[in-house]
């Protein structure tokens, strides 16, 4: 396991320059703590009463949390246990550059969560604080994602990552005999049915597939006349799935599609994604893309002279693309090119979560980028999760699995309300326009916008893609 203590050392000065690199059988918990006797609801019904005893179990520990983990204070109350969560992250591979902020994020999170309610904070989760043990570095590859999980699985009592689609399906199997939940850092729309992750998933923030929808909606309501466009993307979970959103919302609207180009991504060829632009000029393009090949895919075409609307999937933009020195900063600062959010609204958006979020990440670092947004929303929903399980008197693994399959979360207005355990899609996006001066790169256009596409879609038919 890669030593997070290193890590913390350098961790503070690399967020500063992160740019997009550019998805069975029950453990048995024997740990019990018992403050005294009491009935206590099952979790089996949304209608979860507090209890006055509290079941524990693996990851949960009567000791209280270290006052610090990798150099970053966890701001745990050392008269409190600790919960004691596992993150599976990426150091070494395709998005090395996005772990550092995603993991400084989501412990600036517990860190304002675990500070009393008088501080701002919530106090921990009833007798517990909640620490973030030290992250494991998959590689973005499925078989290191499984060693990582098999090697933190007997320490912790959730995940609060699981980076990438098909690395978190690779192990869901072995996470459903150890009833052990996650949050995955990925948008994919099948973590929205349980037939897909097994209640075992705590999902966040719009999917690519609906952004996909409202992207095309947007555009036609915002950007004038719009009758042809093209769809570009990586094949896979990220790139199909917003493929499949634009294609339904193209079809809908009776638009036109003249090309799709999803290749794999170590498929994906710029010069050709350019050409079929040449020879099958299009109104808007919606590319779901890596910010690195999304600039040379629009440089190249406003070389051949060509600058139609282009609506980007969240991962597709770079906010270094609008700072100064960067070549193409004018280009995507036109008016021609808007992206979609992260998942959830940038910085510096007008929510009560981004302005707890901001005073929290302000004293810790410099920086408004898209990947410390994602990785503090993404703890949200767990947050409501565990209180949940505490409040039903069951912090065991499998108690949290239940609580999870019956919570309403939600996060201080980042995101809607979300009723998890059900086969039922987020459907609100987030859409803005590249702009230098701010600094997230983006000027918000839309917050929780939803189209008619995404609006009348049925979602109870599953996954996109």
């Amino acid at each position: 396991m890669n030593s997070l203590r290193k890590r913390g050392i350098i961790i503070f000065s690399i967020l500063s320059l992160v740019i997009v690199a550019c998805g069975g059988a029950a453990e048995e918990e024997v740990v019990e703590e018992t403050v005294e006797e009491a009935v206590v609801e099952s979790l089996d019904s949304p209608a979860v009463t507090t209890a006055t005893a509290v079941k524990t179990g693996t990851g949960v520990t009567a000791e209280p949390c270290p006052a610090e983990i990798g150099g970053v204070p966890t701001g745990a109350d050392q008269s409190k246990g600790c919960i004691y969560l596992g993150l599976l992250n990426d150091y070494t591979g395709p998005y090395a550059p996005a772990g550092p902020g995603l993991e400084l994020a989501q412990r600036a999170f517990w860190l304002w969560a675990n500070s009393p309610e008088e501080a701002g904070g919530r106090g921990g989760i009833g007798n517990y604080s909640v620490a973030i043990r030290e992250g494991f570095d998959t590689g973005y590859n499925p078989q290191k994602h499984l060693e990582g999980y098999t090697a933190i699985k007997d320490e912790v009592a959730a995940l609060a990552m699981s980076l990438g689609t098909p690395q978190t399906l690779f192990i869901l199997d072995e996470m459903d005999k150890d009833n052990m939940v996650g949050v995955p850092m990925s948008w994919w729309s099948g973590w929205s049915y349980k037939e897909n992750d097994k209640g075992l998933i705590i999902e966040f923030g719009s999917q690519y597939c609906a952004d996909g929808m409202n992207a095309v909606d947007w555009s036609l309501e915002n950007l004038g006349d719009i009758k042809t466009v093209g769809i570009m993307g990586f094949a896979g979970d990220y790139g199909s799935d917003w493929a499949a959103g634009v294609a339904k919302a193209a079809e809908a609207n009776g638009l036109t599609v003249a090309w799709t180009y999803t290749p794999p991504s170590t498929e994906f060829d710029v010069a050709q994604a350019v050409g079929l632009m040449v020879t099958q000029p299009v109104d808007a393009y919606f590319p779901a893309i890596s910010a690195g090949l999304m600039a040379q895919v629009a440089g190249g075409a406003a070389q051949q002279g060509l600058t139609p609307f282009a609506i980007l999937a969240g991962p597709s933009f770079n906010d270094a693309f609008v700072q100064e020195g960067f070549p193409l900063k004018g280009l995507f600062e036109s008016g021609a090119i808007y992206a979609m959010g992260l998942g959830v609204a940038p910085y510096e958006a007008d929510t009560p979560g981004h302005a707890v979020m901001r005073a929290t990440m302000g004293q810790i670092v410099e920086s408004a980028n898209a990947f410390l947004v994602a990785g503090w929303s993404s703890q949200y929903h767990l947050l409501g999760v565990l209180e949940a399980a505490n409040k039903g008197g069951d912090l065991s693994r499998a108690g949290i699995r239940r609580a999870a399959a019956n919570v309403t979360v939600s996060s201080d207005g980042m995101m809607e309300p979300r009723e998890l355990g059900q086969d039922r899609a987020d459907t609100a996006a987030y859409i803005g326009i590249p702009d230098g001066s701010i600094g997230s790169g983006q000027r918000v256009l839309a917050f929780n916008y939803q189209g008619s596409s995404a609006k009348s879609y049925d979602w109870t038919s599953g996954s996109c893609s």
